[in-house]
């Protein structure tokens, strides 16, 4: 196949990537700020005593919401790998995993399954609710 190194074979993937990579960015910086917000809500605002374990305070709810937002920030990170692998074949460059040879089929499924997990995330645990759980 001959290539050339100043056009990308499939141009519109480097656009479509782009976007999906700032939607992802900010899932991410979201969920990020979740994990964090939390506890200095309970130690700023509620006066939470430092000798208090949050522990105490937390109820499932709240560790089960972390559970979900550290897996959408997983999530990120894989589509991330895979978005940049996307790119390395849309360029028409071979790319691998472990010695593997990546298809355009197995890059783009894994794609779609780490926004898949993002999506879920998102709409099943939005700050909000993360919020609404300390009361």
């Amino acid at each position: 196949m001959d290539v050339n190194p100043q056009q990308p074979i499939k141009p519109w993937r480097l656009d479509t990537n782009n976007r999906y990579r700032d939607a992802v960015k900010v899932v991410m910086d979201l969920s990020t700020a979740s994990l964090v917000v939390p506890v200095f809500f309970l130690r700023d605002i509620l006066r939470v005593p430092q000798t208090e374990p949050l522990s105490q305070v937390l109820n499932w709810k709240i560790y089960l919401s972390w559970a979900s937002l550290a897996i959408a920030i997983f999530s990120g990170l894989v589509f991330y790998y895979a978005s940049a692998k996307w790119v390395r074949l849309a360029w028409g460059k071979e790319s691998q995993f472990f010695g593997k040879k990546l298809t355009d089929a197995c890059v783009e499924r894994t794609l779609e399954v780490a926004l898949d997990h993002l999506r879920y995330v998102r709409c099943w645990h939005h700050i909000n609710h993360v919020v609404r759980n300390f009361f």
